[in-house]
């Protein structure tokens, strides 16, 4: 038996030995290919300390700046796209994301996305563009979700009519409200303002807007009628888009209240808010109790085919309120609309066409209450998405579906990081051209000198966007993608950028008027102290109504100015310290 374990024990020892051998050449092989992979990948993409690692702004799809780590099987991929060949072929490899690299990613198995990566060190790009695409696959989406399928966090809101106070005027929420419902997640909404010399713009807008928009009129005193028939001409004679898809809200001055409300079929029961015109119910319309103006009242009343008219009553010369002598307003029946909007002949020119020779704000010299109309707008809005713009910035073509499109690639991200807008950058054309709808045509257009940057002759700086010099230059891609991230810093501490916001952005000072200037100033500083990032984008831009801006001497602007600017120092600035704390690089 000893013999026999002498004999089997240096074989069991051998046969171990043998095995541990194989055991770490095989370890070995694997370490070895997998080396050489990596070696075969890092020089298919130039190296690791190429022009790829250096964060240049390049046309790119999402980009989004913040520091996190890249989860397990997540790629980074860089693509270098050569400007001088557009149909040169691009080159990919994985590596790894520098320490210091600030990245927004998106690790949803179904999307192929793109980030722009910003390292601490500075790096100079030549003409190649850098892309660096964050995915944990790299396959297209073939059936994209649709927009309520992101995942956007927001409540649905209430568009019913309703009245509101602020300071010394009356908002009606909702007075004509769109036909079409939209849920909060499925569109952006373009919110803008203006008094009655600026309705004919909502025309062009619903034209290369493919969202809701949300306008806020300015209508004292006998601007109110103005805007009335205004609006009545836009809803019936340009179209169903109007009708569909925008809202008007109106803001009263208590100084130069109407004399009459027209209380329209859509406002059907108690208001949210009390007015000083009490509900009821007339011939089963929904109507508001007259007020009584030099024994006049307005009233609701149906003609004998039904159809709804407007009637003036004006009680008897013998005083007798029981008989009363019905008229006519303008000595004919006023018929409404099925809005309860007074019909209008469309064959006659838009009144806007022919305007008075001075509005009723005009005649009385009233300022403009620039920002509590933005709020009005913007705050009836249906959408969590926002485009806050002015109604004379037209945009370029089929912005809300390819923002949508951008977020998809992006979806799992959307609410990381700081808080963000995109930024549109914005251009004048001269008075004879056409608004470009595309950046191949914006770019020609400047080229020919037919168009030059927003207020470039009145207020550079406002408007002056980083990047921008790139921007014109740069390839342009299909989709919608971030071209650079901004801060509102040195130099551009005094930029007033117009961009896709949400309702969870600083509102605007409503203590600031138009003719003051400055009055969007309050709220930049706001997002700047908040630490926002300016996430400008390459393929969409807005273009002011045809006409360049030139200097011009305003003497009583330029007082108002001088006082608005001292309110803003003196008090704002003091409150915002409080409410949103400081910085450095941030300037008011």
């Amino acid at each position: 038996m000893a013999v026999m374990l002498s004999y089997f024990k240096p074989s069991v020892m051998f046969f171990h030995r043998r095995m541990l051998i194989r055991a770490s050449l095989f370890l070995n092989f694997c370490v070895l290919t997998y080396v050489a992979l990596q070696a075969a990948q890092n020089s298919g993409n130039g190296g690791g300390n190429g022009a790829g690692g250096g964060g240049g702004a390049g046309g790119l799809s999402p980009i989004y700046s913040d520091s996190v780590n890249l989860p397990s099987g997540v790629q980074i991929v860089y693509n270098n796209n050569n400007n001088n060949n557009n149909n040169a072929e691009t080159e990919t490899a994985v590596r790894e994301a520098p320490a210091s690299t600030n990245v927004l990613l998106s690790s949803s198995p179904s999307q192929f996305s793109t980030v722009e990566v910003e390292t601490e060190a500075s790096s100079t790009t030549s003409g190649d563009q850098q892309q660096l695409q964050v995915s944990s696959t790299l396959t297209e989406t073939t059936d994209p979700p649709r927009p309520s399928d992101l995942g956007i966090d927001c409540q649905d809101r209430e568009r019913h009519f309703s009245y509101s106070q602020r300071g010394s005027y009356w908002i009606l929420n909702h007075y004509v409200p769109a036909e079409k419902a939209y849920h909060c997640n499925e569109s952006i909404t373009y919110t803008t303002h203006g008094d009655i010399t600026f309705l004919d713009n909502i025309v062009p807008l619903t034209r290369r807007w493919d969202g809701p928009l949300s306008v806020a009129v300015y209508t004292p005193g006998s601007d109110y009628e103005a805007a009335i028939r205004s609006m009545a001409y836009l809803r019936q004679c340009t179209g169903p888009d109007i009708r569909q898809r925008v809202s008007f809200h109106l803001v009263l001055d208590e100084r130069h209240f109407p004399t009459v409300l027209r209380k329209l079929h859509s406002q059907q029961g108690p208001p949210t808010t009390r007015s000083p015109l009490q509900t009821s119910a007339m011939n089963g319309l929904s109507t508001a109790t007259p007020e009584i103006q030099d024994n006049k009242r307005v009233v609701m009343a149906r003609s004998s085919n039904g159809q709804a008219v407007l009637r003036v009553q004006r009680s008897s010369d013998s005083g007798s309120s029981n008989q009363a002598k019905e008229t006519t307003m303008g000595s004919n029946n006023v018929e409404l609309d099925t809005d309860g909007l007074p019909m209008v002949d469309c064959d006659q020119p838009a009144p806007w066409s022919t305007p008075p020779q001075k509005t009723f704000k005009q005649t009385m010299n009233l300022t403009y209450p620039v920002n509590l109309l933005r709020n009005v707008a913007r705050q009836n809005a249906p959408t969590h998405y926002i485009l806050a713009s002015d109604a004379e910035l037209y945009p370029s073509l089929d912005m809300v579906r390819l923002f949508f499109d951008m977020l998809r690639r992006n979806e799992s991200v959307l609410h990381l990081g700081r808080p963000k807008v995109f930024v549109l950058p914005i251009f004048e054309v001269y008075r004879n051209q056409t608004v470009p709808s595309s950046k191949t045509e914006l770019v020609g257009k400047l080229k020919a000198g037919l168009a030059v940057p927003f207020h470039q002759k009145v207020c550079s700086y406002c408007h002056s966007v980083p990047k921008s010099k790139e921007w014109l230059v740069a390839n342009v891609t299909d989709g919608l993608h971030v071209f650079h991230i901004a801060k509102r810093h040195k130099p551009y501490q005094r930029w007033e950028p117009i961009y896709i916001g949400t309702q969870d952005d600083p509102l605007y000072d409503e203590r600031l008027t138009w003719e003051g200037k400055s009055d969007k100033m309050t709220q930049g500083y706001a997002l700047c102290v908040l630490d926002y990032d300016f996430m400008i984008l390459d393929n969409a831009f807005l273009v002011h109504r045809p006409g360049v801006k030139i200097p011009r001497r305003e003497p009583l602007r330029d007082a108002m100015a001088k006082k608005q600017s001292a309110i803003i120092r003196s008090a704002i600035y003091r409150e915002l310290k409080v409410l949103y704390g400081q910085n450095s690089n941030c300037v008011l």
